[in-house]
């Protein structure tokens, strides 16, 4: 059974890359335990591909079934004006950088990257956002132990991304813009404000009126003394649950930031209403981990410098966050965001509580939350 695919070039790619993959099993060739799922008999022999729901951007994902494998295949066509490297060869150049450094990765088994397509692991289909929603925090049979342990691997590749070990990451061969205070104040305060508050939430208002609460904000994101790796996305829908193991995903923004970005990005998640005492716990956590790995800037407990970065950073993120859900699911239409957007508001009105300076904007979020 074959799905229609409006892609010439897709197609040929998938049957040449399973076929490639089913003669090398043939062949006796070890293969990873994910490529050994069964299908139905009575589709052994033949080509399957099941459209996935992707992220925010505009790769096209599927998975693909043949001859009792299982893989995932994924086309991101290049730009017209393509630069070097491409978003393909950033996701590869960061994917083999992880799993140098011991962070579970979908393995890679084709690239053709002169037409952006890729075959890779399938790590199946729970994430760990699915895994907490299924389970819950606020039930009274939670098992916070288990979902905290699962947050425990997740700061544990954290750690590993950005501790100063070798090898160290080549950062040219991510095409991605630098980040700065300038992008902070671009792709998440302005960002923020253009998308939710003027555009989903219909609101008359002038981006001067917050921006020396947002540039202070940023200010202070950047005032530790290093930049590290930085995931750009590490939230509970791009980590995998495979068995006993957490997987990481969608890395290819990946890019140079200080290291509360992605703490912030994974512990105020606005997909999930993370416990404030489940949150502090992990915090120490991450903190005793990345300081006894030498992450800089990294105190081994809570420090008011610290936190105050910690903080910054989250709210830029939530920022981010909010203006991507409203783009995507308001001004798009698209399934799976508006709906996170009070949790978004909850949580950064939170943060912008306990930092205290940011009275104008902690007002504006106020007043989106709490309105009709």
């Amino acid at each position: 059974m074959r799905t229609h695919i409006d892609d010439p070039e897709l197609l040929p790619f998938v049957e040449r890359a399973m076929g490639f993959l089913a003669a090398a099993r043939l062949r006796g060739a070890p293969e990873p335990e994910a490529m050994t799922r069964s299908v139905d008999t009575a589709d052994a022999d033949a080509l399957s591909l099941e459209p996935l729901a992707g992220d925010g951007s505009t790769r096209r994902i599927y998975r693909v079934r043949l001859a009792g494998l299982s893989a995932i295949a994924v086309r991101n066509p290049l730009p017209a004006d393509r630069p070097h490297s491409d978003e393909n060869e950033g996701f590869l150049a960061v994917r083999e950088f992880l799993d140098r450094r011991g962070v579970r990765v979908p393995a890679l088994y084709v690239a053709d990257l002169e037409h952006g397509s890729l075959l890779l692991e399938d790590l199946g289909d729970e994430r760990l956002y699915d895994r907490v929603h299924r389970a819950g925090w606020g039930s009274p049979d939670a098992p916070r132990e288990e979902l905290v342990g699962w947050y425990e691997q997740a700061i544990r590749h954290l750690v590993l991304m950005q501790c100063p070990s070798a090898p160290a990451f080549d950062m040219s061969l991510a095409p991605n813009p630098p980040y700065t205070e300038e992008l902070v104040l671009a792709v998440e305060a302005r960002y923020f404000h253009d998308e939710l508050v003027r555009g989903f939430a219909g609101r008359e208002s002038d981006f001067a009126s917050i921006e020396p609460e947002c540039r202070r904000l940023a200010r202070e994101a950047f005032s530790g003394p290093a930049l590290v790796f930085m995931h750009r996305d590490y939230q509970s829908r791009n980590l995998m649950i495979t068995g006993r193991s957490l997987a990481v995903i969608d890395f290819q923004g990946a890019r140079l930031a200080p290291p509360e970005y992605d703490l912030a990005s994974l512990l105020y998640d606005p997909y999930i209403a993370m416990p404030e005492p489940i949150r502090e716990t992990l915090i120490l956590r991450y903190l005793r981990e990345a300081s006894a790995l030498r992450v800089p800037g990294v105190p081994p407990g809570p420090e008011e410098a610290w936190r105050g970065r910690f903080l910054a950073n989250a709210a830029n993120r939530l920022m981010q966050a909010l203006g991507a859900f409203a783009k995507l699911g308001g001004r798009f239409a698209r399934p799976g965001f508006v709906e996170h957007i009070p949790e978004g508001l909850r949580s950064l009105e939170s943060v912008l509580q306990e930092r205290g300076d940011s009275p104008t904007l902690a007002r504006l979020v106020s007043e989106l939350r709490t309105s009709p």
